[in-house]
C-alpha cells in the first residue's frame, strides 16, 4: 500500500471540516478552478492541508449569501472583508460568552435581547447576526469546532423553549417543518417554527436529512396543510428541485408546500411551491 502524504486530505475531510458537501467541491474545482486536487497514483484525488483555511472561509462566505462565482476569485483578504460583521454590542456581548464557554451567560444574554426586542427583531438582529459572527471566527481559526457547537446547542434549546410558550390557535392550522435528504442545517427549521408558532399555527418539527416519502407519510399522518422545508445555501440547486418536486407530487391534497432559507432563493421557483421571505410565515 502506497504511503499517504500527511499534509494531504480526502474529499471526505474536507467534506467534514468545512461543511461543505463533496459535489460542491467537484463544481467549484471543474468551473473556477479551487481547489486544485493532486492526483495520487491510485487515481484518488486528494487535497492541500493549506487550502483548508480558504475553502473554509469560502463555504462561510457562500452561507452568508455570496455568490460562489465572487467567493471563488476572491483572495483571503477579500473573503475576511466581506465576512466582518457590523459593529453590534449585543452580539458582540453574546460572542464573549461564547468565547468563555459560558453558557449561563449566553441564555442570560438572549433573554434580555429577546425581553429588548421581541421575537422577530430579536432573531434578525441578536440571533441570525451571532451565528455569522461565529462562522466567521470559526472560518478564521479563532475559535474551535467544540464552540460553534455549544452555541448551537444553547440556541436550539432557547428557540425550542420560545415555541413551546407559544399558545396553539385551530383557526391558525398546523405546519410541518422539515429539511430535505443530505440537508442538516437545524437552526433554520428552529427560527422558522418559532415564526410560524408566534402566530397560533400548531408547528409539527420533523426534524433534518429527510426522505422525501418520508415527509410525504408524516404529512398525511400528522394532517398538516402545510409542509414547510428548510433550504440552506449549500443545498441549493437543480437536484434539490428535484427532490421538492417529487415532494410535491406525493403531498396529500390540498397540502401547501412551502420552502425557505437562503437555499430558496438560490433554487429555480417550481410552479405551486410557495416561497417563504425571511421569518414571513405562509
Amino acid at each position: 500500500m502506497g504511503k499517504v502524504e500527511p499534509d494531504l486530505l480526502s474529499i471526505g475531510d474536507i467534506c467534514s471540516e468545512t461543511g461543505l458537501s463533496a459535489d460542491v467541491i467537484r463544481v467549484w474545482e471543474r468551473r473556477y478552478g479551487f481547489p486544485v486536487p493532486v492526483r495520487l497514483a491510485s487515481g484518488h484525488r486528494r487535497y492541500r492541508r493549506e487550502d483548508l483555511h480558504q475553502l473554509r472561509l469560502m463555504a462561510e462566505a457562500v452561507a452568508q449569501g455570496h455568490r460562489p462565482s465572487v467567493v471563488t476569485r476572491s483572495g483571503e483578504a477579500a473573503l475576511k472583508r466581506m465576512l466582518v460583521p457590523a459593529a453590534n454590542p449585543l452580539v458582540e456581548a453574546l460572542f464573549t460568552a461564547v468565547m468563555a464557554m459560558d453558557t449561563d451567560g449566553m441564555r442570560r444574554q438572549l433573554r434580555m435581547a429577546l425581553a429588548d426586542l421581541g421575537w422577530k427583531p430579536f432573531l434578525q438582529r441578536a440571533v441570525s447576526p451571532l451565528l455569522d459572527r461565529v462562522g466567521m471566527a470559526w472560518a478564521d481559526g479563532s475559535i474551535g469546532i467544540h464552540h460553534e457547537h455549544l452555541v448551537t446547542e444553547v440556541l436550539e434549546d432557547f428557540l425550542r423553549e420560545l415555541r413551546l410558550e407559544c399558545r396553539t390557535l385551530p383557526s391558525r392550522g398546523r405546519v410541518l417543518l422539515c429539511t430535505l435528504p443530505g440537508e442538516r442545517h437545524r437552526l433554520g427549521l428552529l427560527m422558522a417554527a418559532l415564526a410560524y408558532a408566534s402566530q397560533g399555527t400548531r408547528t409539527e418539527l420533523l426534524g433534518v436529512d429527510l426522505p422525501v416519502a418520508s415527509i410525504a407519510q408524516a404529512a398525511r399522518t400528522l394532517n398538516v396543510d402545510r409542509v414547510a422545508v428548510g433550504l440552506s445555501v449549500q443545498s441549493a440547486g437543480e437536484t434539490t428541485r428535484k427532490l421538492l418536486m417529487d415532494l410535491k407530487d406525493r403531498l396529500p391534497e390540498g397540502c401547501r408546500l412551502i420552502v425557505g432559507g437562503q437555499g430558496s432563493v438560490r433554487t429555480r421557483r417550481i410552479e405551486g411551491v410557495e416561497r417563504m421571505t425571511g421569518l414571513e410565515v405562509v
